[in-house]
């Protein structure tokens, strides 16, 4: 398999015809309207220290009334009433708002083929918003200084839901069929390294390569990595399915089955850190919730010199690098009471950056009354160790569930087995826990734990009590006796509003002094300058240390400056490392970066620069770095991630990974004939835009009307509807109002968007009363289609008017609503027989007259 990929990798960059690259802005965007998520993939372009963002679509997504035309280089309409006209002339540089002429700085404004992209600080200044762009997490954050027709819009919608509840748009289900053998999505790092080092010459060739896609019916991942500074290379291989809605195995109604490569899940008070292995496992806990009820194990697979930070409520909590597997592991992060948001911030070697966001709710985490989740495993470790688990968690009330937990660890001669049980309940604003754990040794273990939340301060305490009982969180020489915990967790400080966390153990034991552990971090972001500070503290068999990390980051003048500094504050104030680093972005993808770092524990000064492309149809860096001991050296990497459209027939290549990810081929075309086919006459439909899980998309059709929707996130649910203010003509409408596709990595789904013309009607509503005819409002008017169903409704409004929109072609019955007439003492009119064209042409006054 290795040779194969390799031979891929070769083809591409050989024969770049055959393949389509994926080019496009140089960034993707999340924007946000306050708490709202307006679109997940906006477009935009750095240069220097100037963010370029699309002055069409961004006004479409926050429906401002300004539209652009790239090739009239024009933008124009009005700015939230009609009398505040707008009109931008790129030829002219000039721009027109609320009638006043302004001269434009054509180092400011960008034309490309989709839109007019204008700088974010005269883009918010022509707009009635202002704009915060987060490199850090690729977010836009938008706030308003005048109320928008979005904001109203939004307000409606929630005032509609119960609290906490999500709009349920119950789109179909389109399946994705299991294949016996497909052709997968891969990515590919190969890098060539050269070094000397006091006068030997050393060189060294590395690949590694993610492959996913559909074999024997189920989903596959392989691993290969070799020449990684090992002597053997590394592999793993997992096949799996996945399923949210539970389907899978019959009674057991498994959501996850995995053969191959598979961890097994943290168990609280016992092993703190997943364990992998060859063997399978099997599980019904929906994809989308924590892996315990107060905590969760973020990982998945990460490429070779790629790193991720972990940020949680907008605090940096750790930073890891890719491991010789090919994965990347944050264990057991702590959940507290209220909102959990985590950010994973990936980091690629070439400069590529993506994020991926999570949000739990841990009081809405509690099961229904009844409800069992369970995971079995049983996997072989390293060093040949023998792992089996199970975990069973039962809903025993809308506020109460228990879970209860056996394992067995095998190493050789020694075995040990362990069993625990457990409740959580919620009440008011206090989650408690209590919990007992037992070892084969006769080690016992007692819990009980606290979580609330006072102000905007999470706040959780518990206490151990143990009895002989060793784990890999009590090591038995420590010989731990009684184990106090407490944790603040949350903003500080009002409008200035810095992320703090602090954690506190205590250790009390059977002999000798008590340990104890204090950390404590803070976060700020201002003025583009992002700031971290952590502080730990620790008393271990009374030998008191203290150590301390200090973060900068900033950009400034088309630079982005980092420094980072780790010192000790006890027993010895010392520094133990320094590092410094710059980069700049270049435009079209390239950017040059260079540092230096120092060592002061093993005196060692190390100096890097290079120049990276991380963005378009591959990536590629060169390096170079000298230290004295490691002397000097240069290299090269290569990354290319590969794919194959099957809607047209085409490769897809891409510098930034596409393996992890779901993707899907749809195909938007003008149903004529009705028949939900692309067929006949049927022509495709160019420049139509997609929502995905209600927030806008970049991506728009071809002159084929095909359009490729990639970084799908595995395993969840994702509603795909076509955005109505995309098409050409105001009549065409979408057959059916969205899709739902559970992505899964590697594989492509799909889907056909067929487009209908559709018509209006409209009429007047009137009451006669004493032989005096008037026009009368809220009639209730219903369209009845051949099969009995109430096609499309409308109110008359107080001049009796009413007008019906989006009518498909067909024959119908329209009549006032029958229900409201009986109620109302009122003889019904007339019922209308009237048919819709395939024209979509308007039928006008059809009128209703009613006698009292």
């Amino acid at each position: 398999m290795r040779p194969l990929l390799a031979v891929v990798l070769a083809l591409a960059l050989a024969f770049p015809a055959a393949a389509a690259p994926l080019e496009g802005p140089d960034l993707l965007l999340e924007v946000r309207l306050g708490k709202h998520a307006v679109s997940d993939a906006l477009g935009a372009y750095q240069q220097g220290g100037r963010i370029y963002l699309p002055l069409g679509e961004l006004a479409r997504l926050l429906t401002i009334a300004v539209r652009s035309e790239p090739s009239a280089r024009l933008a124009s309409g009005y700015i939230l009433t009609e009398r505040r006209g707008f009109r931008l002339d790129l030829a002219a540089l000039v721009v027109l708002r609320e009638g006043r002429s302004e001269a434009v700085d054509p180092a400011l404004v960008l034309l490309r083929d989709d839109d007019l992209y204008v700088e974010s600080g005269l883009l918010a200044r022509w707009l009635p918003i202002d704009l915060e762009v987060d490199m850090a997490s690729l977010l836009l954050k938008v706030a308003p200084r005048e109320k928008l027709p979005l904001q109203a819009r939004l307000e409606r919608q929630n005032a509609a839901l119960r609290p906490g509840a999500e709009a349920q748009r119950n789109f179909p289900r389109v399946p994705l069929p299991y294949a016996m053998a497909e052709v997968p999505f891969v990515d590919q790092t190969l890098a060539l390294e050269h070094r000397r080092v006091h006068g030997r010459t050393i060189s060294a060739l590395r690949y590694a390569g993610f492959a996913t896609g559909d074999l024997l019916g189920m989903e596959a991942a392989l691993y290969v990595s070799e020449g990684n500074h090992a002597t053997d290379p590394t592999a793993r291989f997992t096949l799996a399915r996945h399923d949210p809605e539970a389907g899978m195995l019959g009674f057991l109604k498994a959501r996850s089955v995995a053969l191959g490569s598979v961890s097994a899940p943290a168990l609280a008070h016992i092993a703190p850190r997943s364990v992998t292995g060859n063997g399978f496992l099997v599980s019904n806990r929906p994809l989308s919730q924590p892996s315990r009820f107060d905590r969760h194990t973020f990982q998945g697979d990460l490429a070779p010199g790629w790193d991720v930070e972990l940020y949680y409520n907008d605090a940096l909590v750790a930073v890891a690098q890719a491991g010789a597997e090919g994965k990347y592991r944050f264990e057991d992060q702590p959940l507290n009471y209220g909102p959990n948001e985590f950010r994973l911030v990936f980091h690629g070697p070439l400069g590529q950056l993506r994020v991926e966001r999570h949000s739990f709710l841990l009081e809405e985490s509690m099961l229904a009354t009844g409800a069992l989740h369970y995971t079995a495993s049983v996997l072989r470790a390293a060093q040949g160790a023998r792992h089996a688990q199970a975990q069973l968690d039962l809903g025993l009330g809308r506020q109460l569930s228990a879970t209860a937990a056996l394992t067995s660890q095998n190493e050789g001669e020694q075995a040990r087995r362990y069993a625990s049980v457990g409740l959580h309940g919620f009440w008011g604003g206090v989650i408690g826990t209590a919990a007992l754990a037992r070892s084969s040794d006769h080690g016992k273990l007692a819990q009980i734990g606290l979580k609330t939340r006072i102000g905007n301060m999470a706040v959780g305490a518990s206490r151990a009590w143990t009895e002989n009982f060793t784990s890999e969180l009590y090591l038995r020489g420590a010989k731990v006796r009684l184990r106090d915990e407490m944790s603040i967790d949350g903003l500080l400080g009002g409008g200035l509003a810095l992320p703090v966390a602090l954690l506190a153990r205590r250790d009390r034991l059977e002999s000798g002094p008590d340990n104890i552990e204090v950390s404590a971090r803070v976060a700020a972001y201002r003025f583009s300058t992002a700031f971290s500070q952590a502080l730990r503290w620790q008393s271990i068999g009374g030998r008191k240390q203290a150590d301390a990390a200090t973060q900068i980051s900033r950009r400034i003048a088309g630079f982005g400056l980092l420094a980072q500094l780790h010192y000790m504050l006890e027993p010895n104030t010392t520094l133990s490392s320094l590092a410094l680093a710059a980069d700049r972005h270049l435009g079209d993808g390239y950017v040059a970066n260079a540092g230096a770092s120092r060592s002061f524990h093993d005196p060692q000064l190390r100096f890097h620069a290079g120049l990276n492309r991380g963005m378009g149809r591959f990536g590629f860096g060169l390096g170079a770095w000298y230290s004295r001991r490691e002397g000097f050296g240069a290299g090269v990497q290569l990354f290319l991630a590969l794919g194959r459209d099957p809607r047209r027939g085409q490769w897809l290549t891409d510098a930034a990974p596409m393996a992890a990810n779901g993707s899907a081929a749809v195909r938007v075309f003008l149903d004529k004939n009705r028949n939900g086919v692309a067929d006949g006459d049927d022509e495709a439909v160019p420049a139509a835009g997609f929502l995905i899980n209600g927030s806008g998309s970049m991506a728009r059709t071809d002159a084929q009307g095909l359009a490729w929707l990639g970084r799908l996130t595995p395993n969840q649910a994702h509603d795909i509807a076509i955005d109505p203010a995309t098409l050409e003509d105001p009549r065409w409408q979408a057959r059916l109002p969205g899709m739902r596709v559970v992505a899964r990595a590697g594989k492509i789904g799909q889907l056909n968007f067929a487009i209908g013309i559709t018509g209006e009607i409209d009429g007047t509503t009137y009451l006669v009363s004493n032989d005096i005819r008037r026009a009368v409002g809220d009639f209730e008017v219903e369209l009845v289609d051949a099969s009995g169903r109430v096609a499309a409704t409308a109110t008359s409004s107080s001049d009796g008017y009413y007008v019906m929109a989006g009518i498909n072609p067909g024959s119908y019955l329209l009549r006032l609503a029958p229900a409201q007439l009986a109620r109302l003492g009122m003889q019904p009119p007339p019922v209308m027989a009237v048919t819709m064209d395939d024209e979509g042409n308007f039928l006008n006054g059809k009128d209703f007259v009613v006698r009292q």
